[in-house]
């Protein structure tokens, strides 16, 4: 008996592993995004529907200008999301940017909502980065002005920010939304909250993925490049987020001085503004919870960048 229970588990085990770096790692990339329906004049905004051209692809997006704008801002999207992404309330997010001032261009990334599928896989910000430095060509182009320009990057639309940052793009100030800062992590704790098994299980499937897609690591990783960013970084962080972990954000705040950590006040398991959820709870639910407290923090920060206007209100 003990024998045969020691082959059932070897078998197990031998099974699990092949099914780790043969079928699994597919399933770390797969994008399950979704269409926009809506649009920002359901917030009473005015906007404009515009194309933005990023390395041969052509993305759709908005233009939503403030009334009195004193600042600009790019708004980038995380994974299997898009510009009106529920779970970061981005439609309101907009109205609160509106209301203080701010100029916002959001789009839909490559793979996303109304833009062209490539390869239906998520880059993890590796390919990503580009569609961000394309808005910024965007503005260039279309709305040439003397205003500060931010950048606001949630979950892997953080990374992909970070990366863009180390490409060129060139801002006043970077906010980060429970960003993706440690690939591996994220995805073996995102491989948790879909199918609710221990997330060391997912070792192997998540360096696979990391392997076989070319995902960031090593040098490449957001944390890491991150570290050397010499930009200011306001970053947002719910310290029970399942997915994008409170650790890794504090490493970074650790490691580069440029970084104001903000910890999201609790935001409680049974609170409607996360109803719906189910295990990924609070990531990236700043806004729709505590929407004056975001506001305020990003208006703070905001003001200690931004010279010759008259502050946030």
């Amino acid at each position: 008996m003990k024998r045969l229970a020691f082959w059932s588990v070897a078998i197990l085990v031998s099974l699990w592993a092949l099914a780790s770096v043969t079928i699994a790692p597919a399933f770390f990339v797969a994008v399950n995004s979704y269409a926009v329906d809506q649009d920002p004049g359901s917030r009473g905004l005015g906007f404009d529907n515009i194309e933005i051209e990023s390395d041969g692809v052509t993305l759709v997006g908005w233009w939503i200008p403030a009334e009195a704008p004193i600042a600009e801002l790019i708004f980038v999207h995380g994974a299997g999301s898009n510009r009106i992404s529920e779970y970061v309330g981005s439609l309101d997010f907009y109205a609160t940017l509106n209301s203080l001032g701010i100029s916002v261009i959001a789009m839909d990334l490559r793979n996303h909502g109304n833009s062209p599928i490539t390869d239906a896989r998520l880059h993890m910000g590796a390919k990503e980065w580009a569609d961000v430095l394309a808005a910024a060509q965007w503005l260039n182009q279309t709305q040439p002005s003397a205003l500060p320009r931010f950048v606001l990057g949630v979950s892997m639309g953080g990374g992909a920010v970070i990366r863009a940052l180390h490409e060129g793009l060139a801002v006043r100030g970077t906010i980060l939304l429970d960003p993706q800062l440690e690939i591996l992590d994220s995805l073996m704790q995102g491989a948790k909250v879909v199918t609710g098994l221990p997330a060391p299980l997912f070792v192997i499937a998540a360096q696979a993925a990391i392997w076989q897609y070319d995902l960031p690591a090593g040098a490449q990783s957001p944390l890491i490049q991150a570290a050397s960013l010499q930009q200011p970084i306001l970053l947002l962080q719910d310290w029970d987020d399942p997915v994008t972990r409170s650790h890794h954000a504090q490493s970074l705040a650790d490691e580069n001085p440029q970084v104001q950590l903000k910890r999201v006040p609790h935001i409680f398991s049974d609170n409607p503004c996360i109803r719906g959820r189910g295990n990924w709870g609070s990531h990236a639910a700043s806004h729709p919870c505590h929407p004056a407290w975001t506001r305020q923090q990003i208006a703070t920060f905001m003001n200690g960048l931004i010279t010759d206007t008259s502050p946030l209100q």
